[in-house]
C-alpha cells in the first residue's frame, strides 16, 4: 500500500550526517523530502529517519498517517535495489494498485499486517481509505553483508506479499520501538537504533527471505562465546571515556575486531546486558554520583552524562531509581 519516502538525495547529501540531523518530522508542503507517493500536504503525519551508521548503506525508516478517505492513485517509485518492509499501525481496508502495470487486489489487512515489498519493481497503489503504516527501506546490500557475516546463501526478495494477509507481531513491535525515535529526534541512540535494526534485518531474513531459522546465528546468542578480557576493557573504557559520545555498532565492533553481529552477541554474553543498555546504565549511574557528589545544576549533569537535555534524563532517571533527579539530590541534602 501507499509508497515510501526515499528520496534520491538521500544516496548522496545524506552519507556522512549523524542519526539525529537526518530526521525529517514534516507536516508542511514546503519540505524538500516529501514521500514520492504524494505530497506533504496531503498526509496528516509524515516522519522519517536515514541511517548511513547501518551497515554499508542507508537504511531508512518513515512513518505515514492520513486521516481522511481519498488520497487516490500514487506516483510511481522510483525504481532500486531496496526492499521496503510494510507494517499496518491500524486496520486498512481492501484495495489495489499495479504491479509492473498489471491490476493486483490488496485484501483487508489488520494492525501488525506486514507486507514486503521490491522496490526493484513499478509500484502504483489506489488509496481510498484512510492509513497509517510504518516503512522499513532495506537495501539489498544490506542483506548482502548480513548473509555474508552469517555465512549464508543470499538473499533475493521476502516472501511476504501484499496480496497475502500475513500478521507480524516482531514488526509491529520494532515498528512501535522506532515511532518514538522519529518524535524525538535528540533522543535517538546509534546503539539502540543499530540494535532495533539489526533485529529487523535478521527476523525478516529469516522468517521471509528463504533462509531456516535454525542457521541464522544472529538469532541464537548461544552461538557466540564471550569478549575475551582485553576486548571487554578496550571497548567499556573507549564507551566511559565520553559518555557524551553517541557510537554505533559497526563503531565498538571494529575496535574489538569483530562484526557487528558477533560483537552484540558476545558483549551481550559478557555482561549480560546489550551495548545500548550498557551504555545507558553507565550515564544513569554517572548521573546519580554528580548528583550525590557536586553541586552541578542538574542540565550540566544531562549534558555530562550524554542525555539529550534535562528532560530525557529527568524520563530516564525516574524510571530507573523512581525518583526524578531534583527530588533525589534534595532527599540527599535533608
Amino acid at each position: 500500500m501507499g509508497g515510501p519516502w526515499f528520496p534520491e538525495a538521500l544516496q548522496d547529501s545524506l552519507q556522512h550526517v549523524p542519526w539525529e540531523q537526518k530526521i525529517k518530522m514534516s507536516s508542511s508542503s514546503q519540505s524538500s523530502d516529501r514521500p514520492f507517493f504524494a505530497s506533504t500536504e496531503r498526509l496528516d503525519e509524515n516522519q522519517s529517519m536515514v541511517s548511513s551508521n547501518y551497515a554499508r548503506s542507508n537504511m531508512s525508516i518513515a512513518q505515514f498517517r492520513r486521516d481522511r478517505p481519498g488520497l487516490g492513485i500514487t506516483d510511481p517509485n522510483p525504481a532500486m535495489p531496496v526492499l521496503m518492509a510494510v507494517v499496518m499501525l491500524r486496520p486498512l481496508d481492501r484495495h489495489g494498485g499495479w504491479r509492473g502495470g498489471r491490476w493486483v487486489d490488496i485484501p483487508d489487512l489488520d494492525a501488525g499486517s506486514l507486507a514486503c515489498v521490491d522496490l526493484r519493481e513499478s509500484w502504483v497503489s489506489d488509496l481510498p481509505h484512510p492509513f497509517h503504516t510504518f516503512h522499513a527501506f532495506i537495501p539489498l546490500s544490506t542483506f548482502d553483508e548480513f548473509c555474508s557475516d552469517q555465512k549464508l546463501p543470499k538473499i533475493e526478495t521476502l516472501a511476504c506479499p501484499m496480496t497475502v494477509r500475513t500478521h507480524d507481531e516482531t514488526m509491529l513491535g520494532l515498528a512501535n520501538a522506532l515511532g518514538p525515535l522519529m518524535a524525538k529526534p535528540t533522543e535517538a541512540s546509534n546503539l539502540f537504533t543499530d540494535h532495533i535494526f539489526s533485529a529487523m534485518v535478521a527476523h525478516l531474513a529469516s522468517r521471509y527471505g528463504g533462509l531456516q531459522r535454525s542457521n541464522v546465528p544472529s538469532l541464537d546468542g548461544r552461538r557466540y562465546g564471550a569478549l575475551t578480557s582485553s576486548q571487554e576493557k578496550l571497548v567499556k573504557e573507549f564507551i566511559l571515556d565520553d559518555l557524551t559520545s553517541n557510537p554505533g555498532l559497526s563503531d565498538l565492533a571494529l575496535y574489538c575486531g569483530l562484526s557487528r553481529s558477533h560483537f552484540a552477541r558476545a558483549f551481550k554474553q559478557t555482561t549480560g546486558l546489550p551495548p545500548h543498555r550498557w551504555l545507558m546504565l553507565q550515564r544513569i549511574n554517572r548521573a546519580k554520583e554528580l548528583l550525590r557528589k557536586t553541586t552541578m545544576p542538574v542540565s550540566e549533569v544531562a549534558f555530562e552524562c550524554g542525555f539529550a537535555d534535562q528532560a530525557h534524563l529527568t524520563r530516564v532517571f525516574t524510571k530507573a531509581f523512581g525518583i526524578a533527579p531534583g527530588s533525589f539530590r534534595r532527599q540527599l541534602q535533608s
